[in-house]
């Protein structure tokens, strides 16, 4: 079977509705597919989430007598139950796909705007700004970012290659390293791309500030005040 045979079979297996064997050949497979692991896990999700979102109504009296008799009968396949089986089961298939067109999007929007910052980091570079690189330390030996450093419009764009991607809950952050104070200074936190791409523009630097270099640390999503490891993703002298 293939891999979208297997992702079907985990639409139904969340609801109940697999039978026993493409049940156990699932759960083979699962043991060494972590995308159908993955699919399998999302299926639950979307189950628990159209479950909440539904409005509660109390079950007539005589149901669990029914559950019961269609339970030791072996009737749990009954027109009834398929039909509530197939909407549900489209259902699962339009939340994912939601969620993939929606990852896809922002991951798009989010290339857009790197590009966009690429040019004006071109640009940039073309006059007199003062520009210099980030390289990977051990937490991402691969990664490497270019900065450009504009002073007179007191800006920078910083441009980031080779991330490893950053789990849901956590955030790149910048911290701008200066020379008049012992602490870094946070310059905003940012995601990388499927790619390993990101980029961030910061603004207003302060004018009397003598920058001596910039940091990348993985932080809890939504930034920290001040770095709470050591561990730099990238890191460069300005």
């Amino acid at each position: 079977m293939t891999h979208a045979d297997f992702e079907s079979i985990a639409a139904l297996d969340v609801l109940g509705a697999a039978t026993a064997g493409e049940a156990s050949a699932l759960r083979a497979h699962l043991l060494g597919c972590l995308p159908c692991r993955r699919a399998r896990d999302e299926f639950a999700d979307a189950t628990t989430f159209i479950a909440l979102g539904l409005e509660p109504v109390p079950p007539p009296n005589r149901l669990r007598g029914q559950i019961s008799a269609a339970l030791s009968e072996k009737k749990r396949f009954d027109p009834w139950w398929l039909a509530v089986a197939a909407t549900l089961f489209f259902a699962l298939w339009v939340w994912r796909e939601m969620g993939i067109r929606v990852a896809r999007e922002a991951d798009a929007s989010q290339r857009a705007e790197i590009e966009r910052l690429q040019n004006e980091n071109a640009q940039l570079a073309n006059k007199a700004a003062h520009t210099f690189e980030l390289t990977g330390q051990q937490f991402a030996p691969s990664a490497k970012a270019r900065v450009v450093l504009e002073p007179e419009r007191r800006r920078a764009v910083v441009v980031f290659q080779h991330l490893p991607p950053n789990a849901a809950d956590k955030s790149y952050q910048l911290w701008i390293i200066r020379a008049d104070q012992a602490k870094p200074v946070s310059a905003g936190v940012f995601n990388a791309t499927s790619d390993g791409s990101a980029s961030i523009a910061i603004e207003n630097l302060p004018v009397d500030a003598v920058i001596k270099g910039l940091a990348v640390t993985l932080e809890p999503r939504g930034g920290v005040d001040q770095p709470t490891n050591t561990d730099f993703v990238v890191a460069g002298d300005a």
